[in-house]
C-alpha cells in the first residue's frame, strides 16, 4: 500500500463560523412552519404508544362470557358451547378420592414393648423379694399380711394371702417364676385390650396395624385379647404346664395380678397416615376442549351437563378480570419498546432510530397478526390441533411464520438491528403462547437461521430471503421441532411427530415466502436502500442518467470515475459500496439544471461567469446541490441517497469565486466574509457521505495537472484530505487516521491507472505543435473552479 502522510494539519478549529440557526427556531419546511402533524409523527412516544396499546390489546386474555345454568331436567333453549379450551380442577372428585383414600387407612395401635418387660422385671423382683423376705424374717413372725404390703408397695400387684402363703410356702420356687413369665409373655406378645368396645375407629371392618418396635402387623380385631380373653389364654396355657394342678392354680391367680392392658391407639399417626394417603391422590382435572358442545338446544340437562356448566363457570369466575390482563400486558410490552427505543438511539442516529423503531414495531404486530391467523385458520383441522400431553403445543405452533421478520430485519439491517428484533419478536411470541419456552426457543433459533441464511446468500436481490427460507430456515426449524419433541418424550405417535416436523418446513417456507412479498412494500413504505433497491438506482439506462449524458456530459464522466474512486475505497474501509457508488453517480444531478455554468460541461470554453459577480457565480455553483436534492425527491430517491447528495461538499469554501471576490471588491468599501462562500451543508453525517466528498474533490482536483504522475496525484490526494480535515468537513463522519490513509492509497492506485501513459505509435503524430509565436491577446479564459 502507498504510504499517504498528512502534515501541517490543524487539530483546533476556531469559531469563525457559528451556526446560523438560531436557538429556538422554529423548524421550517419550504420556508414555512413544520406542520404539527409532521411534528406529532416524529415522536417516538406516539408510535411507542400505539404499539403498546395495540399489542396489549391483541395478546390479553379477553374472558368469556359465563354460561346459563340450567337445573336438572330443564329443557336447553340453545346450544351451549365450550368458549375455550378449559381444564378445570374437579373439586368434588379429587375431595371424593381423598375421602375414599382416607378411609382405607387402617387405625394403628402400639403395643408397648417396654410394658412387657417391666412385667418381666416386676415378676422377678416380686419373686427376689419374696426369697430374700423368708430368708430374713424368722417364720413364727412370717405374716402374709406383711408380704401383701410388701408387694403393694413395690411392685403395685395385689395378690391374696392364699396366693402368697402357697408361694411361702415353696419357697418363692425358680420353676414357678418361670412359668409365670412364660404365661405372661405368651399373653402379653398378642397384645391386650381392657375392651374390645374401646375399637372405635373403624377397626371392626377394616382392621388395625399393630406397631411394634418400628415394625407393623395388620390384625383383626380378633387377633387381639382383651383382660377377658386374656385370662382365659393364660387358662388354656396354664394347663398346659406339667405341674400340680395347686401350682398351676397358683400360678393363674398370680398372673391375674400382673395382667394389664398393653396396646393404645397412637393418633398422630393414624392421622399422619391419612394425611399422606390423601396427598398421595392427584388433582382432578376435567378437560373440556373448545368447541365442545356441552347441551344442544331442546335437549334435557343431565346431572353430569349441569355439573360441566357449572365448573366451567367456576374455573370463569376465577381467571383475572380483561382489565388486569390488559394493563398486566401494557406494563410489559412498555418496558420492552422503552428498553428498544433507547439501544436504537445509543446504536443509531436519531432519524434512523425512529424509522428502525417504527419498523420493528409494524413487523411485531405483522408477525403477530399471522400467528393469530394462522390458530384460527388451524383450528378447523382437529389433526393439527391435537396437544401433546406434557407440552400443550399442537403441531400447527410449529408451522406458524415466526421468522419472517428476522429474515426482513437481516436484508435490509446490519446483524445487531437484526438480533435484537429476533431476541424482541420470540419473547412476544412466547407471551402470545401463554409463557411456553420451547416457542420462545423454536422462534429464537429460528431467527438466528434466518441471520445466517441472509449472510450466506448476501443481500444482492430479493429472492435472498426465498432461498434462506427455504434451505436454511426450513431445516433448521425442523430439526429444532424434533429435539423438542424428544426433550419433551411426550407419549405421542409417529404422525404426530412427523406434522411437527413437517411443520417446521412450513414455517421456514412461509417465513421466505412473506419476508419476499414485503420487502419491496418495505422499501417503498419506508423509503429503505436496500442493495437490490441500490442495483436498479444505478441502471446507466435510467432517464435521468441518459439526460446527464446529453444535456451534462462532462458531469457524466465524472461522477463515472467519482463512483469508481469511491466504490473501491468503501470495500476498502468495510462500508456500503453500493450505496456509495449510487450515491457518486446522483451527487452531481442538480447540473443538469444548468450544465454551462459548470467548468467540464464547457465547449471550447466560453465562460459563462464572465458577466457575473464572484458573489452570484457562487450562488449559481452551490445552487446545484439544492437542485440536486429537489430532484431527488421528484425521483423519490431513497433519503440516504438525498443525504449524500445534500452534503457531497459540506461546509466548504468555494476557493475560486472566493479568492476572485477577495481581488475584486475593494477591502475597504466591501467586506469579504468566507460565510458568504461557503456551501449550506451539513457536513458529512456518515462514512458513505464522507467518501463522496473526498472523491469528488480529489477527481476534480486531479484534472488541474497537466502531466499526472504518481507523485502529483500524491501531492492533490494528500493537499485535498489535509485541507478538508483542518477545515473540520469530516468531523462528523467518524473516520479513523487508519481509514483515511487506506482511502488514500485506494484513490492513488485508481487515479494513477486512469492517468497512465501509454508507449508512443510509431507512425502516427497525436500532438498538436503550438505555435512559439505569442498570441496578440491572452485567454482570459483558462481556469478551473
Amino acid at each position: 500500500m502507498d504510504l499517504i502522510s498528512f502534515k501541517g494539519i490543524k487539530l483546533f478549529l476556531g469559531s469563525k463560523f457559528p451556526a446560523k440557526k438560531k436557538n429556538g427556531a422554529v423548524p421550517m419546511v419550504n420556508g414555512t412552519p413544520e406542520p404539527w402533524l409532521r411534528k406529532v409523527l416524529r415522536m417516538p412516544g406516539v408510535y411507542l404508544a400505539a404499539f403498546v396499546l395495540i399489542l396489549g390489546w391483541l395478546i390479553s386474555y379477553l374472558p368469556s362470557k359465563s354460561l346459563p345454568e340450567p337445573e336438572i331436567g330443564d329443557i336447553a333453549s340453545g346450544d351451549l358451547v365450550a368458549p375455550f379450551d378449559l381444564t378445570i380442577e374437579d373439586l368434588e372428585t379429587t375431595a371424593r378420592r381423598r375421602k375414599e383414600a382416607e378411609e382405607t387407612v387402617l387405625p394403628v395401635w402400639v403395643l408397648d414393648v417396654n410394658g412387657v418387660l417391666n412385667t418381666e422385671e416386676k415378676v422377678r423382683g416380686f419373686f427376689g423379694a419374696g426369697r430374700d423376705w423368708i430368708n430374713t424374717v424368722p417364720a413364727p413372725r412370717r405374716q402374709p399380711s406383711d408380704l401383701a404390703a410388701l408387694a403393694a408397695a413395690r411392685f403395685g400387684i395385689e395378690p391374696g394371702e392364699s396366693e402368697l402363703t402357697a408361694l411361702v410356702r415353696k419357697g418363692f420356687a425358680p420353676i414357678l417364676e418361670d412359668s409365670l413369665l412364660s404365661l405372661l409373655q405368651a399373653v402379653l406378645d398378642q397384645g391386650i385390650i381392657l375392651n374390645k368396645n374401646l375399637f372405635s375407629h373403624g377397626e371392626q371392618e377394616l382392621g388395625l396395624t399393630l406397631l411394634k418396635n418400628q415394625q407393623e402387623r395388620v390384625l383383626r380385631t380378633s387377633d387381639i385379647l382383651d383382660l377377658r380373653e386374656a385370662q382365659e389364654r393364660l387358662a388354656a396355657g396354664a394347663a398346659k404346664l406339667s405341674l400340680p394342678s395347686s401350682d398351676k392354680t397358683l400360678l393363674l391367680g398370680l398372673a391375674r395380678s400382673f395382667l394389664s392392658p398393653n396396646i393404645t391407639f397412637h393418633r398422630v399417626e393414624t392421622e399422619a397416615r391419612k394425611q399422606q394417603a390423601r396427598n398421595r391422590v392427584e388433582t382432578v382435572f376435567h378437560t373440556i376442549k373448545k368447541g365442545k358442545v356441552i347441551i344442544r338446544k331442546g335437549d334435557e340437562a343431565s346431572v353430569d351437563t349441569v355439573k360441566q356448566i357449572a365448573l366451567i363457570n367456576r374455573s370463569l369466575k376465577t381467571k383475572p378480570s380483561w382489565l388486569i390482563s390488559f394493563l398486566g400486558s401494557l406494563f410489559l410490552f412498555a418496558l420492552l419498546f422503552v428498553s428498544l427505543w433507547y439501544y436504537l438511539k445509543f446504536e443509531l442516529r436519531r432519524s434512523l432510530a425512529l424509522e428502525t423503531f417504527r419498523m420493528m414495531g409494524l413487523t411485531l404486530l405483522i408477525g403477530l397478526l399471522a400467528a393469530k391467523l394462522g390458530l384460527f385458520l388451524g383450528a378447523a383441522s382437529p389433526p393439527l390441533q391435537t396437544a401433546d400431553v406434557a407440552g400443550s403445543l399442537p403441531p400447527l405452533s410449529f408451522g406458524l411464520p415466526y421468522a419472517m421478520g428476522s429474515l426482513l430485519f437481516a436484508f435490509l439491517y446490519s446483524g445487531p438491528i437484526a438480533l435484537t428484533f429476533t431476541i424482541l419478536n420470540s419473547l412476544v411470541l412466547g407471551f402470545l403462547f401463554g409463557g411456553q419456552y420451547y416457542i420462545m426457543i423454536y422462534s429464537f433459533i429460528g431467527g438466528l437461521a434466518a441471520l445466517y441464511g441472509i449472510k450466506y446468500y448476501r443481500r444482492r436481490t430479493r429472492t435472498t430471503t426465498l432461498r434462506a427460507g427455504l434451505f436454511v430456515l426450513a431445516p433448521i426449524n425442523a430439526f429444532v421441532a424434533l429435539t423438542i419433541h424428544l426433550i419433551r418424550d411426550t407419549p405421542i405417535g409417529l404422525e404426530v411427530l412427523g406434522a411437527e416436523v413437517g411443520m417446521g418446513f412450513l414455517s421456514g417456507a412461509l417465513s421466505g415466502g412473506l419476508a419476499f412479498v414485503l420487502l419491496p412494500i418495505y422499501e417503498t413504505v419506508f423509503r429503505l436502500t436496500t442493495q437490490t433497491k441500490l442495483l436498479d438506482l444505478t441502471n446507466s439506462d435510467l432517464p435521468v442518467f441518459r439526460q446527464m449524458a446529453m444535456e451534462a456530459p462532462g458531469s457524466y464522466h465524472h461522477s463515472l470515475v467519482v463512483s469508481t474512486l469511491a466504490e473501491k475505497a468503501a470495500e476498502e474501509i468495510k462500508v456500503n459500496p453500493m450505496l456509495v457508488k449510487a450515491g457518486a453517480l446522483y451527487h452531481d444531478i442538480g447540473k443538469v439544471k444548468m450544465p454551462d455554468y459548470y467548468i467540464e460541461n464547457t465547449a471550447r470554453n466560453p465562460d459563462m461567469h464572465r458577466e457575473l459577480s464572484p458573489n452570484i457565480s457562487t450562488l449559481v455553483i452551490i445552487n446545484h446541490v439544492k437542485e440536486g436534492v429537489d430532484l431527488a425527491r421528484k425521483l423519490k430517491l431513497p433519503t440516504a441517497l438525498r443525504e449524500i447528495i445534500e452534503q457531497h461538499h459540506g461546509t466548504s469554501l468555494v476557493r475560486y469565486f472566493y479568492q476572485k471576490a477577495k481581488e475584486t471588491y475593494d477591502p475597504e468599501m466591501q467586506k469579504v466574509g468566507e460565510e458568504d462562500y461557503r456551501y449550506p451543508g451539513p457536513k458529512p453525517q456518515s462514512k458513505e457521505a464522507g467518501l463522496v466528498l473526498l472523491a469528488d474533490s480529489v477527481e476534480a482536483a486531479s484534472r488541474s495537472l497537466e502531466s499526472p504522475s504518481r507523485d502529483g496525484l500524491n501531492k492533490v490526494i494528500t493537499e485535498i484530505f489535509s485541507s478538508y480535515i483542518e477545515d473540520g468537513q469530516l468531523d462528523e463522519c467518524d473516520f479513523s487516521i487508519r481509514e483515511l490513509r487506506t482511502i488514500a492509497a485506494s484513490f492513488l492506485s485508481i487515479l494513477y491507472a486512469v492517468y497512465h501513459p501509454r508507449v508512443h505509435y510509431p507512425g502516427f503524430e497525436f500532438e498538436i505543435k503550438k505555435d512559439r509565436k505569442p498570441s496578440k491577446s491572452s485567454n482570459a479564459h483558462d481556469r478551473s473552479h
